[in-house]
């Protein structure tokens, strides 16, 4: 059996990895598979958890730092991680996110080993965008670039991206790979009376990703004046979204569950035919993403409503599984959203082609075959 090496940018339990995690859980029956991530960070509170047993591949997490210096934290795991790299002795690596975390799996390319990167947004002008530091900024671009050159092969999870990578190196082969969903990781939803509920799940680290979503409820609620919002999620702008839910006196039909550690404590606040909001802003960065929340909406019961943004649309097959709205548009979205509230046939159906979508096309077990498939043509 080939030993596939998996690199990854963010600590194994964190939000950032659970592309990686997930499609390494369905690969261990093709490859001999080893995930290497960070064991603290950001995104675990700098905590190291060595008591971690993934299923169906094994994990290695390089000695480092746990101080909240991210480079006096990088410097050692650079070093620790080259080790295991080349003690792996993989057949194929594949490194998820080009970053300086990332980017010493190239050096396999060295002595004819296959590299695949996976690339799931543009992550250095996302870094930007949310304000980060121009040295980290410059770090994670220039990475980019050398990983995107040398790789063997790439996936991305976008349009945007396939295009953009197949313009610049036609030569190299590209697999689409749009993010998904673990249907068997959430509890199963009976169908009962439906509630006017709407949610939103996920990061909160500029306000222009919840902004119109929060600008839309006043509608809403004045439409269905029982309709209730949960905003389930944190980041660097919650304030602000909680000021401006203030401003617009929407604050007793919305409640702020900040982070919550799992999909069963985010089911705890969801039932069967709720709302799921993914309204994202028409831009390049969000057009380049594959938002993991709409396949979430889905294998929760609810339904997806989405911008017409990058491949947001096709993930709910165009309207069949959920609704698309313009983007940029607060009452485009507060009308969609109450029209589905008071249309309850509406809603039950879309639940439940919503649902049977995550399981049979959006399932990461189906994205792992196609994976599976790509990388046994990189080893052939």
């Amino acid at each position: 059996m080939k030993k596939l090496l998996m690199l990854s940018t963010g600590s194994y339990k964190s939000t950032l990895t659970i592309r990686l995690r997930d499609l390494a859980r369905h690969m261990g029956k093709d490859f001999d598979v080893t995930v290497l991530a960070p064991s603290a960070d950001k995104y675990n509170g700098f905590k190291p958890d060595y008591s971690l047993k993934p299923e169906g591949h094994r994990l290695i997490q390089p000695w480092q730092l746990a101080t909240h210096s991210p480079i006096l934290n990088l410097i050692p795991y650079l070093f620790t991680s080259l080790f295991h790299i080349l003690k792996s002795r993989a057949d194929v690596v594949y490194m998820y996110k080009p970053t300086p975390i990332t980017i010493l799996g190239l050096i396999p390319r060295l002595w004819g080993r296959q590299v695949i990167l996976d690339m799931d947004d543009l992550g250095s002008e996302v870094m930007k965008l949310e304000g980060q530091s121009g040295f980290s900024v410059a770090l994670v671009a220039f990475s980019e670039r050398v990983a995107m050159r040398f790789a063997s092969r790439v996936v991305v999870t976008s349009t945007l991206l396939e295009t953009e990578v197949k313009a610049r190196y036609p030569r190299k082969p590209v697999l689409l790979l749009p993010n998904g969903v673990e249907p068997n990781d959430y509890a199963e939803t009976p169908e009962k009376p439906l509630r006017n509920a709407v949610y939103y799940f996920g990061a909160i680290n500029r306000l222009d990703l919840i902004e119109d979503l929060l600008r839309s409820l006043p509608s809403v609620i004045r439409d269905v004046p029982d309709a209730h919002v949960t905003i389930a999620g944190g980041g660097s702008a919650l304030e602000a979204a909680q000021k401006l839910v203030r401003e617009l006196g929407v604050e007793k039909s919305v409640t702020f569950t900040g982070w919550l550690t799992n999909m069963h404590a985010v089911q705890q606040h969801t039932q069967f035919g709720d709302i799921g909001i993914c309204y994202q802003p028409d831009g390049r960065t969000n057009r380049a993403a594959s938002n993991m929340k709409v396949f979430q909406y889905m294998a929760m019961h609810t339904v997806p409503v989405v911008s017409d943004v990058g491949d947001l649309h096709s993930y709910v097959r165009d309207g069949e599984a959920g609704v698309i709205v313009e983007p940029g548009n607060s009452e485009a979205l507060a009308t969609a959203v109450s029209a589905l509230l008071r249309d309850t046939k509406r809603r039950t159906r879309l639940t439940r082609e919503a649902s049977e979508l995550a399981t049979k096309t959006h399932s990461w077990q189906q994205r792992a075959h196609a994976l599976v498939a790509f990388m046994n043509g990189a080893t052939s």
